[in-house]
């Protein structure tokens, strides 16, 4: 049994005190039956009546034995055990607690969003997909997920980056319009594809923390349910209906949805609660995040006159920012399965935080530092007046994706070891490996400031310290505790407080862009009524001046 007990008096977490010192305020009335306790060892803040038989004074036997006089065996019938106590009811997450944890989640995955943007395309979308549940896994506190946390991690980034081929630039234009019927389309597409984005990697993880394991039937048959559903959309809505979502681009985005619907539909057929949360979750929250990002992002766009930002930066920001904590606060709460081998590490386990920490930032070295970016950055440092040299760079880069895996081997290295407390590890170390890489790439440590203006990506190093904050701060408070809802709370899908969510987050986006939008944001915009880009001059109808 763990020797470090926390216990809760008016409303106050106080402790850690051993198990003798426990049984000491239990026996001085200083701890009473209805007196919530806490351990490790137990699922939530439970009652301390429900366990008082752990804490019981050593037997009279024991005692003996320990003088070392032997009990005597007088044949007498044993007695007969007793049914035991009923398992200790698990205790919700204080409304407090869960918004700070989420937050952390939030700031994680806006921070990965963000640098997300300087990549783009399925590999740049790994990386804030393992960040998602990195981070979800170390405030839940839950020894299942810190256990798994390798596994999941790759699954929430194959998932996400899965989005990653989908083209959504000219969308972006379009929720920048100044009509109705343009910025409307703009961000109901966005919130759809931003949606879709979220929903397979939380589809992959919850199908892999389903309560009652999911079987070989639900993952091929989800799978061919989602190709399925991927064709017949696409064929639907641009072959057979002709409807093209964003000329020129492509038409990527239609079957990304279509396999959403097709696979959702699936999870409820097959009665997967975890998995409908999950996607639905995710779902909603990038849905949100994509089309309210946009939103922050014309915001600051129209503020261009009192001080230049990027707000493309603003607005991936913002995105990750929503989605993240959208699908956290969601998520928190639940209980999760336990692990399904009592190894403390699996192959499985070691190739995937190989792939987490090491081969995501080595695949962005190998794919997304081409030729012309070496080209530029000896002229480039040289324009800055940095005694910087392109090898420099180069040899930079090489140094932070060794970095990577490093971190991988001391992830691995605690997950051998049982080191809970090393939770914030992988997520923090990921963070930081990927922020140095972008600086380098983009040799933002070299380039001069500029006044009035605000760098973006001095603002991703000011949400880094903000999570670094966090750890300090929870682990001088001892960690995270592993508060849950019951059993049947944790298999219910919140469908009514989720839909109205998106309902609501989307109207209160629209009615903001229509506050908004206006000349500013046309200046960068385009429309589908009619085909019209910014680069192909005034918007037909009107005149230069305009």
């Amino acid at each position: 049994m763990s020797d470090q007990w926390f216990f809760l008096r008016d409303g106050v977490r106080l402790g850690p005190v051993t198990a003798a010192e426990l049984r000491g305020l239990a026996a001085r009335g200083e701890l009473g039956d209805s007196d919530a306790i806490w351990t490790r060892n137990l699922p939530g803040w439970t009652p301390f009546g429900k366990i008082r038989h752990h804490f019981a004074p050593p037997a009279a036997s024991e005692t003996l034995t320990a003088l070392g006089i032997d009990t005597v065996d007088l044949g007498l019938d044993p007695p007969r055990p007793s049914a035991g106590p009923k398992a200790a009811p698990s205790y919700p997450m204080e409304p407090k607690d869960r918004i700070a944890r989420a937050l952390f989640v939030a700031l994680a995955v806006g921070l990965a969003w963000g640098i997300r943007g300087d990549f783009g395309h399925l590999l740049g979308a790994m990386y804030p997909g393992a960040i998602l549940l990195l981070a979800l896994a170390y405030v839940s506190g839950q020894e299942s997920l810190l256990r798994s946390m390798p596994v999941l991690a790759a699954a929430c980034a194959l998932g996400i980056g899965y989005g990653g081929n989908m083209s959504y630039g000219i969308l972006h234009g379009y929720a920048q319009a100044d009509t109705f019927r343009n910025y409307a389309y703009g961000l109901l597409a966005l919130f759809l594809q931003g949606g879709s984005w979220g929903f397979y990697g939380g589809a992959l993880v919850g199908m892999a923390l389903e309560r009652d394991r999911a079987k070989w039937v639900d993952w091929v048959g989800g799978l061919g349910v989602m190709i399925a559903s991927s064709f017949l959309m696409y064929w639907l809505v641009y072959e057979a209906i002709g409807f093209d979502i964003n000329p020129p681009r492509s038409n990527s985005a239609l079957a990304h949805l279509g396999g959403a619907l097709g696979l959702f539909g699936w999870f409820l057929f097959r009665k997967l609660p975890v998995a409908t949360r999950a996607s639905m979750l995710g779902f909603v929250g990038f849905g949100l995040g994509m089309a309210g990002g946009r939103l922050v992002g014309n915001v600051f766009h129209n503020l261009e006159g009192s001080f230049e930002i990027n707000h493309w930066n603003t607005m991936e920001v913002s995105c990750g920012l929503i989605g993240g904590f959208v699908f956290a606060y969601g998520m928190l709460g639940m209980c999760f399965r336990d692990r399904a081998t009592d190894k403390p590490l699996t192959l499985w386990d070691g190739i995937a935080a190989v792939f987490v920490l090491g081969l995501i930032p080595l695949f962005h070295l190998l794919t997304r530092v081409e030729d012309q970016d070496r080209a530029g950055w000896g002229t480039k440092l040289a324009e800055y007046g940095s005694s910087w040299t392109a090898s420099g760079i180069g040899l930079s880069l090489q140094f932070v994706v060794l970095l990577g895996f490093v971190g991988a081997a001391l992830w691995l290295y605690g997950q051998a070891t049982g080191k809970e407390r090393w939770g914030a590890l992988p997520v923090l170390w990921l963070s930081f490996v990927m922020l140095l890489f972008q600086n380098f790439r983009a040799l933002y440590f070299f380039t001069p400031a500029k006044q009035n203006y605000i760098n973006m990506h001095s603002v991703f190093w000011l949400l880094f310290l903000a999570m670094v904050a966090y750890v300090a701060w929870r682990e001088y408070q001892e960690g995270h505790t592993d508060e849950c809802d019951s059993d049947e709370e944790s298999d219910t899908v919140p469908w009514k407080l989720w839909s109205t969510v998106a309902l609501v987050g989307f109207v209160i986006i629209v009615l903001g862009a229509g506050l908004v939008n206006g000349p500013t944001t046309m200046k960068t915009a385009n429309t589908r009524w009619p085909v019209w880009s910014w680069s192909q001059g005034p918007f037909p109808g009107t005149s230069p001046s305009e």
